[in-house]
């Protein structure tokens, strides 16, 4: 049997030989000077031999090793040249299949189904903390732990929602990966209710009073201009605020927005009436975004909307932490529109409240118009009279 030491004493000669170690391992030494692995079998009733790997590359205890695994592939009628072949194909496999290859496969294939902001946020999701941890993994190779560790500490730094939003993605892209047989199981199985689902929060209703002070507050407010007019005219409008940020000049289509249906959280096109206050608002943003698409551009990018927290930021700095945010502004219109008389069907279907059952829901689509016009402009005319 060979050792180390033997092995390096061996000198190359003018043409190959063969030093057997034993059970039909053998190290042949080129005339190079190159030492490889090889081993002498038969399979089907021919003679062949394997190589297992060069030497210093490849020790003689791994190519010990390596000849067992051979040995017992071929008592199992396995040719060991196929078998390395085929596990090489597998690893070129998992490389070219690593979560983030298939989540980007999985991802241009649905982008055209989804919302622009399911869209947004799948691609937040998987930036921001997933890719980071298991995204040059290979997805056959990612088990439960690996999601556990990205889950936990979202939820850590109190993104406990959007923690539950990456176990769901997650869980998509496994589906998706085993229906194509790059993998046996959705890992994420394992991990439902490991993260609390925090109670939802329905955004609180202004008072009258609260009303006057945040608007009074509003302007002697040192911001930017179009942020200043969103708060209005999302006061005016009380549409929800993904709605206000992606708002497009395109949208706007004489006195109304028309938001087509991908803007929409049911999928289903909204006409907003605008009143008479909310097109002097229009007309007074166009001097500061209107040679932009969106109405609302962030201030670093303008090929993208407004940040989903600036509305809400503002707010706060104007003395209503915690007390209030930017989807509240529904809720106060809701209450006091009723409060005031107005029918519950025409303030429902402003605040794009579409019906789910079939004959109701296609009867109200655009049902209420006219009712809707008169009721806007009554609150714009009350908002006006608070200040706003």
């Amino acid at each position: 049997m060979l050792t180390d030491l033997k092995i390096k004493s061996l000198k190359p000669k003018s043409k190959p030989y063969k030093v057997l170690d034993g059970d039909r391992l053998y190290l042949q030494v080129m005339a190079t000077g190159k030492k490889f692995w090889r081993m002498r079998y038969k399979i089907n009733g021919k003679d062949s031999f394997f190589t297992i790997g060069e030497y210093p590359m490849v020790s003689l205890y791994h190519a010990r090793r390596e000849r067992d695994k051979a040995a017992e592939q071929i008592s199992l009628g396995l040719d060991p040249n196929i078998e390395k072949k085929a596990d090489e194909m597998r690893k070129k496999s998992e490389d070219s299949s690593t979560f983030y290859a298939v989540s980007e496969q999985y991802y241009s294939k649905k982008k055209d189904g989804w919302s622009d902001h399911y869209a947004w946020q799948y691609g937040s999701v998987m930036e921001n903390d997933v890719y980071p941890i298991i995204g040059d993994m290979p997805i056959s190779r990612i088990t439960a732990p690996y999601l556990l560790k990205i889950i936990e500490s979202m939820e850590k730094r109190g993104a406990p929602t959007m923690a539950i939003l990456a176990r769901l993605f997650m869980g998509q892209v496994f589906r998706y990966a085993g229906a194509r047989l790059m993998v046996e199981a959705d890992p994420t199985v394992f991990l439902a209710g490991v993260i609390t689902r925090p109670k939802v929060r329905h955004a609180p209703a202004l008072e009258k009073d609260q009303i006057i002070t945040l608007f009074k507050n509003l302007a002697v407010y040192n911001g930017f201009p179009a942020t200043i007019i969103a708060v209005k005219l999302l006061a005016h409008t009380f549409m929800r605020t993904k709605e206000l940020r992606c708002m497009q000049w395109s949208f706007i289509q004489g006195d109304a927005v028309v938001f087509p249906e991908h803007i929409m959280k049911k999928r289903e096109k909204q006409i907003v009436p605008l009143t008479a206050r909310s097109l002097e608002l229009i007309d007074e943003l166009r001097k500061y975004t209107g040679g932009h698409e969106l109405m609302f551009p962030n201030v670093r990018d303008s090929s993208r909307s407004m940040s989903n927290t600036t509305i809400n930021r503002v707010i706060e700095r104007l003395g209503f932490k915690g007390d209030f945010s930017g989807h509240g502004f529904r809720s106060t219109a809701s209450t006091m529109l009723n409060e005031m008389g107005y029918r519950e069907d025409a303030i429902e279907r402003q605040l794009s409240h579409v019906e789910r059952k079939g004959q109701r829901r296609a009867y109200n689509h655009g049902e209420y118009m006219a009712e809707r016009r008169e009721m806007m402009e009554y609150w714009s005319g009350f908002l006006v009279g608070l200040g706003v």
